[in-house]
């Protein structure tokens, strides 16, 4: 089994930033329109990469909300390094009880990968709760493509990575009360985990020392890996709108 990363040091391994994670965000920019203005909330911020990124593209409020405190000092470091701070503010919190009033934001969206371990459908009720009626909720979801091998699976768990197939994601988001669903394949070459063993390796060493390294060069990240590049598992964005209550 590997050395358990935290969430933001895993996808700082096998997400490194301008080649995999800035292309997805742009990916998932278009297709939630989103535009300067809004007040957004982003569940899963990690270090607050993707937060000071939509804050300086699109010139609007973002908050960002992990579990994880030391994330959190890192993402308010970052903002106040890049003169951001201004237009972002972070949150420790549980993304299963959000500290927020209902009917707050305009753009809604969740990074699955961000928050392994924990209940993907009672993140997605959470999200609905706190977007305002007609607004976009959106996430970033871990997805089977076709039915799981149980090794497969149990290997990802490792990892806390627990993926659901499609239409088990669909159902999440309409039980929390999203409509008109739309799905994408969040790279559009499903290159959604960086390639290249050595990259990797150093990126495993920057994130977690010695630790990632050995979590890089374990079975369970090769297997990874592997179903990546076949195909078996596949990141995706699944945005909808929040539908008022009745």
């Amino acid at each position: 089994m590997p050395v358990r990363l935290s969430p933001t040091q895993f996808t700082a391994v096998i997400q490194p930033w301008a080649e995999v994670a800035e292309p997805i965000h742009r990916r998932l920019a278009r297709l939630i329109d989103a535009e300067p203005g809004q007040e957004v909330l982003w569940i899963g911020c990690g270090a607050g990469r993707p937060v000071l990124w939509w804050t300086k593209r699109f010139e609007t409020h973002v908050e960002g909300i992990d579990p994880d405190p030391k994330a959190i000092d890192a993402a308010e470091a970052a903002a106040r390094e890049t003169g951001l701070s201004r237009y972002s503010t972070f949150q420790t919190a549980m993304p299963t009880n959000l500290p927020h009033e209902a009917e707050v934001f305009d753009v809604t969206c969740a990074d699955m990968l961000h928050l392994l371990g924990v209940d993907g459908a009672q993140v997605l009720q959470e999200a609905a709760r706190v977007a305002r009626p007609m607004s976009t909720v959106a996430a970033l979801v871990p997805c089977w493509l076709s039915a799981p091998d149980p090794n497969d699976a149990s290997m990802l768990a490792s990892f806390g990575l627990v993926p659901q197939l499609l239409m088990e994601w669909k159902s999440a988001f309409r039980l929390a009360g999203v409509v008109e669903i739309t799905v994408e394949d969040s790279a559009q070459d499903g290159k959604w985990i960086a390639q290249g063993g050595f990259g990797t390796l150093v990126r495993g060493w920057w994130a977690a020392r010695w630790a990632g390294v050995t979590s890089v060069l374990s079975q369970e990240f090769k297997a990874l890996r592997a179903m990546a590049q076949r195909r078996v598992l596949g990141l995706s964005i699944i945005k909808g709108i929040r539908w008022p209550h009745e």
